[in-house]
């Protein structure tokens, strides 16, 4: 009786640890999608970056239910943007995921764009493009929920300097 308790102890341990240490650390996963995704055009992606005319920004929400309680918790944001000419939602997805694992890696300058909302440091972020109404719907999410509010001011900052005027100036 006390080795069968011992042996469930020891195997809600070691699958307590596995799931602690399956995902790599975020450098670990930033190398390895700049190997696999990322092609030689990384200037270009970062001109794409800080032109990128953003519509709005919403928070992302993750429903928590714990018992008889319920809450959410801001996992990050989704932006709404104008696709550039010539760019697919899966491109975009790609050009976004490079650009956070090189700011993370350091190969790109951290300060290049301001407010900065598709990459954190010492963390990982996922990033994916899909399409909406005609435009691109950037959802940028996180693991942590301070890394999602961090997201989320980030998107807000950024949409501000990269905002897309409503309505058109009148002559």
């Amino acid at each position: 009786m006390q080795s069968d308790l011992i042996g469930i102890v020891a195997l809600g341990v070691c699958s307590l640890a596995a799931g602690c240490a399956s995902a790599p650390p975020p450098a670990t996963r930033a190398a390895r999608v700049e190997q696999v995704q990322c092609d030689s055009s990384g200037t270009a992606q970062e001109a794409l970056v800080r032109s990128t005319k953003v519509l709005s920004v919403q928070p992302l929400y993750s429903h928590i239910i714990s018992g008889k309680t319920a809450e959410q918790r801001v996992d990050g944001a989704t932006l709404l943007v104008r696709p550039p000419q010539g760019v697919n939602a899966e491109q975009m997805t790609r050009i976004l995921q490079c650009h956070s694992a090189r700011v993370l890696l350091g190969q790109v300058n951290r300060d290049a764009v301001r407010n900065d909302p598709y990459w954190l440091p010492d963390s990982w972020v996922n990033i994916q493009v899909t399409p909406e109404s005609g435009n691109f719907a950037v959802t940028v999410s996180t693991d942590t929920v301070h890394d999602g509010l961090q997201v989320l001011g980030h998107a807000n900052q950024y949409a501000d300097d990269h905002t897309l005027a409503a309505e058109p100036e009148l002559p």
